[in-house]
């Protein structure tokens, strides 16, 4: 059972390495490519009856945006350290995880007698009466 519980945590391990190189890779995309989203934003259909529903939309998601913008540049330009971070917090929660339940394990199993215990307990001595 420990085996089946830390071969199933390193394949966590491994798959959480990988999740977070992905996160380091789509941190250090350059964040200019929210500008592409005003032009969107200025052409989309139906910006009138937009208008109507939720008045001051376009200034709303223009303001988001920027902050979007400034916010992946910070994070952008800290994407290594972010991603040890969150690496290195994960790492820790999935082997803390794999220790408890091995701990759980050991707790739970069966004691077993020792062999010379089990055979003198077997034995029954009682006084002769012949």
């Amino acid at each position: 059972m420990h085996l089946a519980i830390w071969i199933f945590t390193l394949i966590g391990l491994a798959i959480w390495s990988l999740l977070t190189w992905g996160l380091h890779a789509l941190l250090s995309i350059d964040p200019q490519w929210l500008d592409d989203v005003e032009a969107l934003v200025r052409n989309v259909p139906y910006a009138d009856v937009i208008e109507r529903w939720f008045p001051g939309w376009q200034q709303l998601l223009g303001v988001a945006v920027d902050l979007a913008q400034t916010v992946l540049g910070w994070v952008g330009s800290n994407a290594p350290l972010v991603a040890w971070i969150v690496w290195g917090i994960g790492a820790l929660v999935l082997l803390a995880l794999g220790g408890v339940l091995s701990l759980i394990v050991c707790l739970l199993s069966e004691k077993k007698e020792p062999p010379h215990m089990a055979a003198s307990s077997r034995l029954d001595i009682a006084p002769r009466t012949d």
